[in-house]
């Protein structure tokens, strides 16, 4: 879950971050958006080819279809490694063209009656596509410096051959388009700044995703050795009697030195299920390495197909055996103690009660491991279980366990 967890932070299945997203797909539409145009003003293009040499329309016309198709191309492809070097091109292109009208102008114009408007929104229009281009390649002082270039050139190439003049109202028209294209270049700006700290943020979550993960695995090395220490090892050296050991004490000793040979071990507790009588038993025997002051009672409410995974089980089981532990230590020589196990096909519940000293649960330090670790956090590391321990001062102690099928 936290590898699909990171995969999906960086930026999905194959990695691409959001600055590169925006750069593919803003570079197929700002490409279409030349052909668009090109359509958009085929209208005039016959008007328009008899102000100039028979050369300079077919060959404006490549620029415009060479510069659509070249961004799409690096769009449709992610090649965001030639965004730049297309949209230059895509720029000096256009000024290059620009320029030659001039050179292949016949002194002729449409007149200010006759002229389509196309012809102005083809000429002032182009220049602000290869700006935003210039933007996504994440070159913004190249881009307006280009609005302005281009924009001054391509109003004043429309000027002439619209009204074949370049006065006042030709600078206002310069004015305004610049500054209409100037809106287009700042959002561009904008979303390339935002998709670049928004990369920033991504790639600060992951990194303490990753590291919340090693601390992770520490914890669960940590919480291992924990175990290990306080419910065996501990457990085991308590137990220990002057004389020959019991046959259980053995039984144990040889326990604590096999998980000890085998620490390194993953385990795989989830492949291995047990049915509801084999809890059961596994329940009697933990509460029985203890003595025989504890009685347990069991209640059966599960079908025989009813299976339930080691880890659960065991978590239930190392938990009740801190519970019975627990009143061995602390409740009294003059208590009783009872376990109760509940067992239905979802559900397991052992409760652990006793009538000995009992305590307060809110007056013991968070840190003791005998509750904090060894039964409340025990459970909860487990999906679907919990716990509460109930005590008062000479009322004894309640321990309910329960764990419930995710």
């Amino acid at each position: 879950m936290r590898s699909r967890l990171i995969t999906i932070l960086n930026g999905g299945e194959d990695g691409r971050s959001s600055l590169d997203t925006l750069k593919a797909v803003g570079s197929v539409i700002v490409g279409g958006s030349y052909l668009v145009y090109l359509v958009a003003a085929s209208g005039s293009f016959a008007r328009f080819g008899d102000l100039a040499a028979s050369w300079w329309l077919p060959l404006s016309i490549v620029v415009v279809i060479a510069s659509g198709l070249g961004l799409v191309w690096v769009g449709v492809g992610a090649r965001l490694g030639s965004l730049l070097p297309v949209a230059a091109t895509a720029a000096i292109m256009y000024l290059a063209a620009m320029a030659l009208w001039f050179v292949a102008w016949r002194g002729v114009s449409t007149g200010i009656d006759e002229g389509s408007p196309t012809i102005v929104v083809w000429f002032t229009m182009l220049p602000e596509l290869a700006c935003v281009a210039l933007v996504l390649a994440e070159r913004p002082v190249l881009a307006f410096a280009n609005l302005i270039v281009a924009g001054a050139l391509s109003e004043a190439v429309a000027s002439f051959a619209w009204t074949g003049v370049y006065g006042w109202d030709s600078i206002l028209r310069t004015l305004w388009s610049t500054a209409w294209g100037a809106v287009f270049v700042a959002v561009g700006t904008a979303a390339v700044s935002f998709s670049r700290r928004l990369d920033q943020t991504r790639s600060v979550t992951i990194e303490t995703a990753r590291g919340l993960g090693r601390e992770d695995a520490l914890d669960v090395e940590r919480r291992r050795a924990d175990a290990l220490v306080h419910d065996r090892i501990i457990a085991f050296l308590l137990a220990l009697r002057p004389g020959s050991p019991a046959a259980a004490t053995q039984s144990v000793a040889m326990g604590v030195l096999h998980e000890l040979d085998h620490w390194w071990d993953v385990p795989d507790r989830a492949a291995v299920r047990i049915d509801a009588r084999e809890f059961v038993g596994r329940l009697r025997a933990t509460v029985a390495q203890f003595g025989e002051v504890v009685a347990v009672r069991a209640d059966i409410d599960a079908s025989p197909a009813a299976r339930y995974d080691d880890d659960s089980t065991w978590a239930l089981l190392d938990a009740t055996a801190e519970a019975v532990r627990n009143f061995y230590r602390h409740a009294g020589a003059e208590a009783s103690c009872v376990v109760l196990g509940e067992v239905s096909d979802d559900t397991i519940t052992v409760t652990v009660a006793d009538d000995g000293t009992g305590f307060e649960p809110d007056a013991t330090p968070p840190g003791r491991i005998g509750v904090s670790f060894g039964i409340t956090g025990r459970m909860a590391a487990v999906a679907g279980g919990s716990s509460s321990v109930v005590s008062a001062p000479g009322h004894g102690t309640r321990v309910r366990l329960r764990w419930r099928r995710p």
